[in-house]
């Protein structure tokens, strides 16, 4: 998979040389279920048309962006993590386009016309729920005629866990509370961040609410299932784990612990 970071000073480069190809849209924060499943409808439509995946996201989140710093988005996985399963989800293209304020200033007519026809996108498939442009004017409905025609659409149905819409903002607010068997079912697998016993939690991850939890912890091949204690300032106590080690971890959350053994840190 090759990744492209496509922003205002690149962009006409990467309409001169990108070929064609079938076209993912969406945030992607996460990769849950309702995700992958427009990615693969994706890859079902570039395989049947004989043409490369792309997937395209964007960076930073745009409530960031639109708030000019206020709103502080927890994302749930790094840029890095996205390319390593976008990768292994069989996509060839990964465009990364750069948020910004002119960017979400572009009228829908114009995204689809630079972004979408302008990259050479010969398909496009999104969620039902997909919008795009200034204020969102552009949606599912609107994608085919805003690229006048010049590429096909396929819309995504809504993908659906207990009659509520499968988000990444369901994700959160989950994590929030601290229901991680719940977010196990939005996602298909475990909730996995990654810590350093130096720097904490690293970037573009976001940590569980307070309390006790079970989880594994994988360092390099050592790999321990235990209980971890998420504190009130944000920080984890390995203390009955087993083992505490000064190298990276990878973390998977499996449930809450109802019943803790000893009070919680403050």
């Amino acid at each position: 998979m090759k990744t492209i970071e496509i922003n205002h000073a690149n962009l006409q480069h990467c309409q001169e040389t990108l070929p064609p190809h079938v076209i993912a849209l969406g945030f992607f924060d996460g990769l849950h279920k309702g995700h992958r499943t427009v990615i693969e409808t994706a890859r079902r439509k570039a395989d049947e048309l004989g043409l490369p995946l792309a997937v395209m996201s964007f960076f930073p989140h745009p409530k960031s962006v639109l708030s000019k710093g206020q709103k502080q988005v927890e994302y749930l996985m790094p840029l890095e993590k996205k390319q390593q399963r976008l990768q292994q989800l069989g996509v060839d293209w990964f465009f990364i386009v750069e948020f910004s304020l002119d960017f979400a200033s572009l009228s829908p007519q114009q995204f689809a016309g630079q972004y979408l026809v302008g990259l050479n996108a010969k398909h496009v498939v999104c969620g039902y729920d997909y919008t795009y442009g200034s204020k969102g004017a552009g949606n599912v409905n609107t994608l085919y005629a805003d690229g006048s025609g010049n590429y096909g659409v396929t819309e995504v149905a809504k993908v659906e866990l207990c009659g509520d819409k499968i988000s990444s903002t369901r994700i959160r607010e989950s994590l929030a509370v601290g229901d991680i068997e719940f977010i196990q079912n939005l996602l298909g697998e475990p909730y996995t961040i990654e810590w350093c016993p130096e720097n904490g939690l690293l970037p573009q991850y976001t940590l569980p609410a307070r309390g006790e939890y079970v989880a594994t912890v994988k360092c390099h091949d050592r790999e321990i299932v235990g209980i971890l204690q998420v504190t009130a300032d944000q920080q984890i106590n390995f203390n009955r784990v087993g083992f505490i080690s000064d190298r990276m971890m990878t973390i998977k959350w499996h449930k809450e612990v109802e019943e803790t053994a000893f009070s919680l840190m403050t």
